[in-house]
Order: structure tokens, then C-alpha cells, then sequence
């Protein structure tokens, strides 16, 4: 078997005709050395967090297998039969309470399948609804469909049925953030629009993407009562925790919150165990399987608190540890020193390494180019090191980034790494003489990647072998692949 490095930058991509130049083979000479010299394609790539792209990755999957499990229960009418929904509607009934339901919303579908929930809900209560936005959306483009399906909520949910507070995703992890949503359902107090429309006007002209939206209310009296009935709408495992404590610390006005039950759709996490309605759906083709069906193992660095979530993924959805994938936290930053990360292959024996870089989480400009300078140095070091000892490297992305950043004159720029992701394949044995590439996805990346590692692995990827006789009359263009994403949505050719 061979030992392959996949090195990803999570983040970085194609850059969009639309985005302020930041990659240069002048700030990564290793990496635009390697463009040049060895494979190089772009991959078709529309995601803009780690979470959906290593479901991809790992499984093929476009959507949460959640959406679907959700889709069958409203077709076949079986969310009634469901314990927890039972339990829901009688506490609202019997108490005379209101239900409150917090969506996170991360799709054009979410709000369909809300609606359809609803309508549910309204054959078994009269009681008031209120319902509260969660946006996670990571592009400014998402807000072409948020204010036509804000406003369809705000119309089709019925007279009972009115929006409460909207908010974006990023206020559940800040703590200056999350302190003002826990006040907001405490005491109403806050930004407040009637007007749906405007406020998306006013979003897209300061350009801020939906999941750092600043909390606003739009319907008054959503205040938290004791004996209301909370349901998180979600599909995907959120974490809570910071806002549930922030519930119990109130100044202004004292609410039992322990009188103010919480659910959810799908397991999240909390300061204490929360009903939930249903159980994750698994997937039977997964990476962790792949690579145990060719006896390989993989090591994989990253942040410490992503470990859980990149399990989860490449686990099939399923919350378990297994001894063929071992995890090595990198919140000290080693991964930036070269001589650290050979160092750390060398020490760990595996078929399969994989480090995590990203840029998307830099504040400025210069902070992008100053940690794509120092990955770049590491890309060279690991060149020379696989060169000597007869490895392969892939270098991509698993997901790209839509954002508006301040550089150090204080201008307000563009960076769109959006929709394409490189990828160059760093192998003696693979070249465009012997190898057709095909066009794919990262699923296709992932297989193919396995099947370097061991051949036996069959699974159709991105590579496949030429005939002999093909092989023999094939010559290599010059540079043709890096001509390739000049068709690609006018991205840049740097890349």
C-alpha cells in the first residue's frame, strides 16, 4: 500500500472574477511550482462550511439525510404518531401555553418542510406559534430566496402562527452576541423590523452574510412565559449551550426557565439532556469504512473542537470512535512549521494523513495572505519529503469562502473563493500520459485517493488508467490544465 497526505485548505479556491486578487504564484511559489509541474484540475464546489462538504467528502451526499426522513413523515402524515410531537401539543394544549419553534434554517427546503410542520401542528392546537430564525447560510447570494420565503412564512403560517426573532447562527457562539439573543426572548429588547424586505436590503448593502446576521425581532410579545413550549427545529447537531445558560442568568426580568421546557427535532447539545423527536439517519457507504474494507488507517490533524463534528462525517453520522481513524488536535498551531509536520508523518504510521488548514477563519486580508504564505512553505516541505520516500499528495479544498474583509488601509474588499476548488495530485506514477482525469466531485476525490492508497480499492474516482496503446500516442499539452477554469463561472486563472 502507499502512504498518501491529503492537504487541504479549507477555504481557498478558484478565485471569482468578482473577488479581490489574492493568490499569486508569487505568494505560494511551492504551490503554483506544483501547478504547473504536476496535475492540476479544479473541482466543481458550491459549499462554504466544512460540515456539509465533509458529508459530501466522506459520503456522496448533497443534503442531511435528515431532510429526507423528515420529507417521508410529512408525505405519509406519521409525524402525529411520534411520542415527543404527542407529549409537545398536549402540554400547549392542557396548559394553554404558546409553542415557540426555532428554526435553523440552512436551505431553500427548510422553510417548505416548516411549513408543512406546522400545518401539522394546527390540526391538533389553536394555541398561538411563534416562530424564531436561525440563518446559517454562508453566502450573500442565499439572500435572493430569504426574503421571498421570510415573507411566505410570515403570510402562509396562518393568523397563530406570527415570527418572533431572527438571528444568524455565528450569535450562538459568540458570548457578547448570545448574551443580547438570551435578552431578546427574556425582555424583548432589541432591533426591531416590520418590514422583511428592507432589512434583506439592508443586509445585502452591508454585506453581511446571513449567519452573522445581528439579532432583530419582527412580531412583538415572543417573550418567553413560563409553561411556553420550546421545539429547535433542526437537522443537524447544533450546540446550545451558551444560549440555554445565558436563559437562567437574567437581570431584567425573572422567567423560571426550568418552566420553560426545551425539545428538538434531532439530538443538539445543551447544558442538560433535551427530548428529542428523532434519531440521525446513518449512511452505509462511508469513508472510515472504505478504508478498513483495504486495511488502511488514517490520521487526521485539526482544530480540537472540529475532531467531534469530522468524526461524525467520516463515521457515516454516527457518534463512535474507531481505532483505524485517530485524531491529532492542532490548536497549537504545529501544522504551520514544516519541519513539525514531516516530523509528525514520520512518527505516525499510516496509510492515510490528512491536515486541515482553513482561511476562512482570518479577520483581514493580510491574515489570509500570511497563512497562505505559511501553508505554502509547508507544501514544500512535504514535496521534498514525499519525493524521497515515494508517497503522493493531494492538495485541495473541501469547501470555499464567500466574504467581505478589511485589509490594513481599512477598504472593505471581496474575497470569493466560491464555487470551484483546486486540486493537484502529487505522484511520480500519475501523470496525464498514463492517467485520464475525469470531471468530479470531492466523493470522487475521497475514492480516488483510496484507491491510490491500495489498489484493490475499486470505486470509480477521478483517475483512471490509459491503455498501453493509448499511452504510447498521447502527448501532453503544455499547461493545458491550468487553461481549465477559465470556462468555470469566470473564475481567475492563477489558480
Amino acid at each position: 500500500m502507499k502512504k498518501n497526505i491529503l492537504l487541504l485548505i479549507n477555504g481557498f479556491g478558484i478565485e471569482r472574477a468578482d473577488s479581490y486578487s489574492v493568490y499569486s504564484d508569487s505568494l505560494m511559489p511551492n504551490m503554483g511550482k506544483l501547478t504547473h509541474e504536476k496535475i492540476f484540475i479544479s473541482l466543481p464546489n458550491n459549499y462554504l462550511d466544512y460540515k456539509s462538504a465533509y458529508r459530501n467528502f466522506s459520503m456522496g451526499i448533497n443534503n442531511p439525510l435528515t431532510y429526507k426522513l423528515i420529507e417521508n413523515n410529512l408525505f405519509n402524515a406519521t409525524i402525529s404518531d411520534n411520542q415527543v410531537y404527542k407529549y409537545i401539543i398536549n402540554q400547549v394544549n392542557v396548559l394553554k401555553s404558546r409553542l415557540h419553534i426555532m428554526c435553523f434554517w440552512d436551505s431553500e427546503s427548510t422553510i417548505d418542510q416548516l411549513l408543512g410542520f406546522i400545518k401539522e401542528i394546527q390540526r391538533n392546537t389553536i394555541q398561538k406559534i411563534f416562530v424564531h430564525v436561525v440563518l446559517c447560510q454562508n453566502s450573500l447570494n442565499d439572500y435572493k430566496y430569504i426574503g421571498k420565503d421570510l415573507n411566505t412564512l410570515n403570510y402562509e403560517g396562518g393568523s397563530n402562527v406570527k415570527i418572533g426573532v431572527v438571528t444568524g447562527e455565528n450569535n450562538l457562539f459568540d458570548l457578547l452576541n448570545c448574551k443580547d439573543l438570551a435578552k431578546n426572548f427574556i425582555t424583548e429588547f432589541g432591533e426591531k423590523w416590520k418590514d422583511l424586505s428592507k432589512k434583506v436590503e439592508v443586509q445585502i448593502q452591508t454585506r453581511t452574510l446571513p449567519k452573522e446576521t445581528r439579532t432583530f425581532s419582527v412580531t412583538p410579545t415572543y417573550r418567553f412565559e413560563e409553561n411556553d413550549q420550546v421545539l429547535i427545529f433542526n437537522y443537524s447537531n447544533v450546540d446550545l449551550t451558551k444560549f440555554r445558560n445565558e436563559l437562567y442568568i437574567q437581570k431584567y426580568r425573572q422567567v423560571d426557565m426550568d418552566k420553560v421546557p426545551f425539545y428538538s427535532l434531532f439530538p443538539i447539545k445543551a447544558e442538560k439532556p433535551i427530548y428529542f423527536m428523532y434519531n440521525f439517519a446513518v449512511s452505509a457507504n462511508y469513508t472510515l469504512n472504505s478504508l478498513k474494507s483495504i486495511n488502511a488507517r488514517c490520521l487526521l490533524m485539526d482544530k480540537k473542537d472540529k475532531c467531534s463534528f469530522i468524526n461524525y462525517y467520516l463515521t457515516g453520522l454516527r457518534n463512535e470512535i474507531d481505532p483505524s481513524l485517530k485524531y491529532l488536535p492542532t490548536d497549537d498551531n504545529f501544522i504551520y512549521d514544516p519541519a513539525k509536520v514531516v516530523e509528525t508523518i514520520q512518527k505516525y504510521d499510516n496509510e492515510l494523513y490528512i491536515i486541515n488548514y482553513e482561511i476562512d477563519t482570518c479577520k483581514t486580508f493580510e491574515e489570509i495572505l500570511e497563512r497562505l504564505k505559511k501553508i505554502d512553505a509547508v507544501i514544500g516541505a512535504l514535496n521534498d519529503y514525499i519525493s524521497n520516500n515515494k508517497m503522493s499528495m493531494f492538495i485541495s479544498s473541501l469547501y470555499g469562502l464567500e466574504k467581505m474583509l478589511y485589509n490594513s488601509k481599512q477598504e472593505l474588499l471581496k474575497i470569493n473563493f466560491s464555487g470551484r476548488v483546486p486540486l493537484i495530485i502529487v505522484d511520480d506514477e500519475i501523470n496525464l500520459v498514463d492517467y485520464n482525469i475525469n470531471e468530479g466531485n470531492l466523493y470522487d476525490l475521497c475514492n480516488s485517493i483510496l484507491w491510490n492508497i491500495n489498489k484493490e480499492y475499486t470505486t470509480e474516482g477521478l483517475i483512471k488508467k490509459k491503455s498501453r496503446f493509448f499511452s504510447f500516442l498521447y502527448k501532453k499539452p503544455k499547461k493545458a490544465k491550468l487553461e481549465e477554469p477559465k470556462e468555470n463561472n469566470n473564475e481567475k486563472t492563477d489558480v
